[in-house]
């Protein structure tokens, strides 16, 4: 039970065109375009891994697509994907446009594609093998035009899976609430993230706060972003669940070392996590994973 502490300002950008070979086979080899178009889009794409699981074949990144960027064809995963937008601007056949402060969570086999402009900036997820999630293995299968927004499975669900299909969760148009509130939609217990600083009061302005973003209505698995106060520190407390804890604003003190935006923090179940101190105010995107 390794807590894991992933510093962003260690992490190379790599260009897609170096990704490549890293990619799971099901998914590289389907960009749906010939060597040379594959190689443009690539050059377009860059990427720090946060987080990979090659068992699974889970990973989190840290994307930033430059401007002109276009997925060469429409497609799906066998996977979910789950995004929370950064910045730029990224338009999806599927979701609509997507700006900073946006959320997805799409199940498998929902046809989609990505094209952009200006360029954006990202934090994407691939689920990964997970049976709860109805999650399989990261892959991308070809499919036309005209299927764009479609579910291509068929699944007996209605292919929306445990957590619905969340196509664009326009953040910024949710309130904040405390995260011990019972309306929250976000379970302080599951979290593990103690609601007040070393678990004493504190004026109203320095309780933590809370959006929910999805959550698995069968095994309470969820994604949120949460907000510490500066000045805030307590440590997450023990929990049957994995959970990881991407920054996404401001400066968090995680025992010690200062973690800037887009590092991580992976707390497995059952751990407990290290000391927590908010330098400045701290947002950050959090997963939580089904009970073990």
């Amino acid at each position: 039970m390794t807590v894991t502490i992933v510093d962003s300002t260690t992490l190379p950008w790599v260009n897609g065109q170096d990704v490549y070979d890293s990619m799971e086979p099901a998914f590289r080899d389907n960009f749906g375009g010939d060597p040379e178009q594959v190689r443009d889009l690539l050059s377009r794409y860059w990427m720090r891994s946060l987080w990979r699981d090659r068992e699974s074949t889970r990973r989190i990144d840290h994307v930033r697509a430059t401007p002109g960027y276009r997925d060469l064809s429409e497609a799906y995963h066998d996977s979910v994907e789950e995004s929370y937008f950064l910045a730029g601007v990224a338009e999806l056949s599927a979701e609509g446009r997507l700006v900073e402060g946006d959320y997805f969570w799409r199940p498998p086999g929902w046809v989609h594609k990505a094209w952009s402009d200006e360029g954006f900036e990202n934090i994407l997820c691939m689920e990964g093998e997970v049976a709860s999630e109805h999650s399989g293995r990261v892959s991308r299968v070809v499919c036309p035009d005209d299927r764009a927004g479609a579910q291509a499975r068929d699944d007996a669900d209605g292919g929306i899976g445990p957590r619905g299909y969340q196509r664009r969760v326009e953040s910024r148009f949710v309130p904040w609430t405390p995260l011990d509130a019972p309306w929250s939609g976000v379970d302080a217990i599951v979290l593990g993230l103690p609601a007040m600083s070393d678990g004493v009061p504190t004026a109203d302005d320095a309780v933590p706060l809370a959006k929910a973003l999805s959550q698995n209505v069968d095994t309470g698995a969820c994604s949120a972003l949460v907000r510490l106060p500066a000045g805030y520190t307590g440590a997450p407390t023990p929990v049957p669940r994995d959970r990881f804890l991407v920054t996404t604003r401001g400066d968090l003190v995680v025992d010690g070392v200062t973690l800037t935006p887009c590092s991580l923090l992976h707390i497995p179940a059952g751990a407990r996590g290290p000391a927590l101190t908010a330098a400045t105010d701290v947002e950050l995107f959090v997963k939580v994973g089904e009970r073990t």
